[in-house]
């Protein structure tokens, strides 16, 4: 089965680089990515289903041309989209609930994302958890395993604040294993 992103990803990295960067730099991106998808990645479409590599595109584009090869300036990013991403209704419903119902619903949350292979199990402990995703296309591509901790941390702080962390513990041809802890 093919995997598909849903266009607010790239929404919201469109308005993370306008609103902290700038247009200039919007276009900078936008002319990094390859031809073939930068008219998507230009005027994307929240409900739209896109190719998975138009993802992995995009993120080798965004690590090179906005982090300048820096992972920690890319997973700052990573972490500041994801909060974007995060309608502000959503995040205040989120803060007053706890980690462990915020879990339950990742899976959800994923499938209104994702569309294919990738799913998640999730092993709950106290303060903490492992989620496993599988068939996760580009595993072992540096911008996804960076992108998977910095997401799940960032969702996890709307919940615990700055004491979210989270740790990519393992991954493979198709798996990222990530471990977090609040």
């Amino acid at each position: 089965m093919r995997s598909e992103v849903k266009g607010v990803w790239f929404l919201t990295a469109k308005r993370y680089l306008l609103e902290d960067y700038g247009p200039e730099q919007f276009d900078r991106f936008v002319a990094a990515v390859p031809e073939a998808h930068r008219e998507w990645v230009r005027e994307p479409l929240a409900s739209r289903w896109y190719p998975e590599d138009m993802m992995r595109d995009a993120l080798a584009s965004f690590y090179a041309e906005v982090a300048q090869g820096s992972n920690a300036v890319f997973t700052a990013a990573m972490e500041r989209c994801a909060l974007l991403g995060i309608h502000w209704f959503l995040q205040l419903l989120l803060s007053v609930t706890t980690p462990r119902y915020l879990l339950r619903l990742v899976p959800t949350a994923l499938s209104q994302i994702r569309r294919g292979p990738v799913k998640v199990h999730i092993e709950a402990r106290e303060g903490g958890a492992t989620l496993r995703f599988t068939g996760q296309p580009y595993a072992t591509d540096l911008r996804y395993r960076l992108a998977t901790p910095a997401i799940v941390r960032s969702l996890m702080s709307v919940c615990v604040g700055q004491s979210a962390r989270a740790t990519l513990t393992h991954f493979d041809e198709s798996t990222h294993v990530c471990d977090v802890s609040w």
